[in-house]
């Protein structure tokens, strides 16, 4: 080891003994960062425990995300409804198509929304990719 030392220290054109120390200050301000890390850490934990405790924090948390996991689900719906709709109407406008069945293409629409949000999103990108399965679902609504 103190061969490499030795080399490294003639490569960089300092001491072998300037070079043991600049490592060992490296290694110093490492593990004092570390320190300082766990220590802020622990004040914001006692913060956080002296307010509320654990299952407190938990509960305020997962209330938050089953709300949003919610919302976004009511969102993903009314988009997947909006997005047949629009094909079909679209469609219909091309086709002539009756305001008689409305009812019935919004309801289509809505059903063919929700399978879209049961698709992994994976699959998202080659369903919107295959433009002949599109048009064939636009045509049952």
């Amino acid at each position: 080891m103190l061969e490499t030392l030795d080399k490294l220290a003639a490569k960089t054109d300092t001491t072998t003994s300037e070079l043991v120390r600049g490592y060992v200050e490296k290694g110093l301000a490492i593990d004092g960062n570390r320190e300082d890390i766990d220590f802020i850490a622990g004040m914001i934990r006692q913060e956080l425990t002296a307010v509320y405790n654990a299952g407190e924090i938990a509960s305020i948390v997962n209330h938050g995300i089953d709300r949003l996991a919610k919302m976004l689900m009511k969102i993903g719906k009314i988009n997947g409804a909006v997005f047949f709709l629009l094909i079909k109407v679209l469609m219909n406008f091309v086709n002539e198509g009756s305001e008689d069945r409305f009812d019935e293409m919004v309801a289509d629409a809505v059903r063919l929304g929700v399978d879209y949000m049961q698709k992994k999103d994976f699959q998202i990108n080659s369903f919107l990719q295959d433009t002949a399965n599109l048009l064939d679902l636009a045509e049952k609504i």
